[in-house]
């Protein structure tokens, strides 16, 4: 992990910065604020990226995590089931806007000041990766009007298409590289630490990732923005991975503002939620041939495991794996039922299923000496500890993405500077995802050889579906960015996913999966003019494709 550096500025920006959560009225006077220091606008942004609870657990957790099968327990039931909730769908949106709009005022602040261009790139940047997030999640969203309320008077944005949105990403990080200057300064860095080298590998590899999104709608572009982003430098290594270090910072009830922790492990740390793995992702690291029950991804137990309440059954929440006094019990569990449990998909924590009757069910192992006690839930996989640390980093973007996509540029033929062979890429990405597991997030050392997990799902003699392999790897390494999993599930079809069949399930989807999120209530309410002309036949449908998707069956399992 990072030095303490980043977490010094990280205290002093939230001290002497807080107000910056201020600046959801995008008519504010920037020049008025005593708090537009580009350096502090920049690592706010950063920082609450992955700090705020609240939209995490309403947006990405809830719906990004659970569609994908990820986990399930907790919030993650609605995306599930498919549970549609109008509130929750504004959480992502008004967070994405004001992270945006300190972007802008960054932007108009350091525009043709030769001496700040580095922060112009950075937020430059920065608000790419925030729109495409946005806009895969949503669909054509206000761009290019968007954050004008103070500067241009624009209080209702035009929409705009997400292929317009797509070209100007491509312009813009292209931008942003030029601009990069080391003998410039840069402070407040929660990334990069100020390494405008590694700040022009990240937003090359952002270029190579929106690049493949164009496969299924403008193949010819795709392959050409791809190869640029590689001649141009993208990630070298799991040392260029792109991730901010959080500080052990909880969030009590009565408080959501807290930023400083990760927001995904405040989640887990949240008293009244239960977090479980789900069956779909955990099966694939057991088994990649579907006949046996064994562990086969070493990666499976650093990420996972079981555990239970020391001395006798007192409460259910004492088996979290959040708690110091829960006991991981992974192999006594294992000696005792003779495989690992997962959450199957399609259900909600508290309903029983055909594995076994989680409602009455309970087990006791015993680990030196004590009698550790499984009440319900806790029988099945949760994310270990070490993973749900309130300091855990948060990766924006990893290597082993970037290794993926080259994977798959050789895949479909595409050659090119920089590109060997896809079992070589596929190879890299899953040793630097591991590497990314222990040396990155703090996970406990992998216990197994992962040279030889290699070889057997992608053996030297070739696999059947070099795609299929290549991506269903990216659904292993994103797990902790769930956004990028749920977008590339769409582009691509993998993982094949069954619908959810649940009394709750939204009937509107007619058996289908959501293929975004539908647009918030407010703007329904407030921007209906500019909204509505790209409703999908009038309907805010969460079923209905985003334009580089194209589909709404790909990676569905169908009767």
């Amino acid at each position: 992990m990072k030095t303490n550096y980043n977490f010094l500025v990280l205290l002093l920006l939230v001290v002497s910065f807080s107000s910056c959560d201020d600046f959801d009225d995008l008519n504010q006077n920037p020049t008025s604020s005593t708090v537009a220091d580009p350096a502090s606008l920049i690592s706010t942004v950063q920082i609450r990226h992955s700090g705020e609870r609240e939209v995490t657990w309403r947006s990405t957790y809830a719906y990004h995590m659970g569609i994908m099968q990820m986990v399930t327990g907790g919030e993650a039931d609605r995306g599930q089931i498919y549970i549609h909730t109008p509130f929750y769908f504004e959480y992502l949106w008004n967070a994405s806007y004001k992270n945006l709009n300190d972007l802008e005022i960054v932007i108009e602040a350091t525009s043709g000041d030769e001496s700040n261009v580095n922060y112009l790139a950075m937020a430059k940047i920065l608000k790419v990766m925030i729109f495409a997030q946005l806009t895969d999640s949503y669909g054509d969203v206000p761009y290019f009007e968007a954050s004008k309320g103070y500067s241009e008077g624009i209080i209702k944005p035009q929409y705009d298409t997400q292929q317009d949105i797509y070209n100007d990403f491509f312009v813009q990080l292209d931008t942003a590289v030029s601009l990069l200057d080391a003998n410039k300064p840069l402070r407040g860095d929660l990334i990069f630490e100020g390494d405008v080298n590694r700040w022009a590998k990240f937003a090359n590899s952002l270029r190579l990732r929106y690049a493949l999104r164009l496969v299924n709608v403008d193949a010819a572009k795709a392959q050409q923005e791809a190869q640029l982003a590689l001649d141009a430098g993208v990630m070298e290594d799991y040392s260029d991975a792109a991730y901010v270090d959080h500080g052990d910072f909880g969030v009590s009830t009565s408080s959501t503002q807290e930023i400083r922790g990760n927001a995904f492990s405040q989640v887990q740390h949240f008293t009244t939620n239960y977090t479980l793995a789900c069956k779909t992702y955990v099966d694939y690291m057991k088994d990649t041939v579907g006949t046996t029950d064994e562990v086969r991804d070493p990666r499976l137990r650093s990420m996972f495991g079981i555990y239970g309440e020391a001395n006798g059954k007192t409460t259910p929440d004492k088996s979290k794996s959040t708690l110091e006094t829960s006991v991981e019990v992974t192999d006594e569990y294992i000696a005792s039922e003779g495989k690992l449990r997962a959450f199957p998909p399609g259900l909600q924590w508290y309903n029983n299923t055909d594995d076994y009757d989680l409602a009455h069910s309970d087990l006791v192992v015993t680990k030196n000496g004590q009698d550790i006690y499984m009440e319900k839930r806790f029988k099945c996989l949760q994310i270990n500890r070490e993973l749900t640390a309130l300091d855990l980093p948060a990766m924006y973007m990893s290597y082993a993405e970037v290794a993926l996509y080259k994977a798959e540029m050789a895949a479909r033929g595409w050659g090119g500077t920089g590109i060997l062979t896809a079992r070589e890429h596929f190879s890299e990405a899953v040793l630097a995802n591991a590497a990314e597991l222990v040396e990155v997030m703090g996970a406990r050392p992998i216990a197994g050889d992962i040279q030889s997990y290699i070889l057997e799902i992608w053996p030297t003699g070739g696999v059947p579906n070099e795609l299929e392999v290549i991506n269903l790897q990216q659904y292993v390494v994103n797990f902790y960015n769930p956004t990028e999993a749920y977008s590339n599930w769409r582009r691509t079809g993998y993982p094949l996913l069954e619908p959810a069949d649940h009394p709750l399930t939204d009937p509107a989807l007619n058996g289908l999966i959501p293929r975004r999120m539908p647009y918030p209530a407010t703007e329904i309410n407030f921007n209906a003019e500019h909204v509505t002309p790209h409703l999908s036949e009038g309907l805010n449908d969460w079923g209905a494709p985003v334009w580089w998707d194209a589909s709404r069956d790909r990676g569905v399992l169908i009767d």
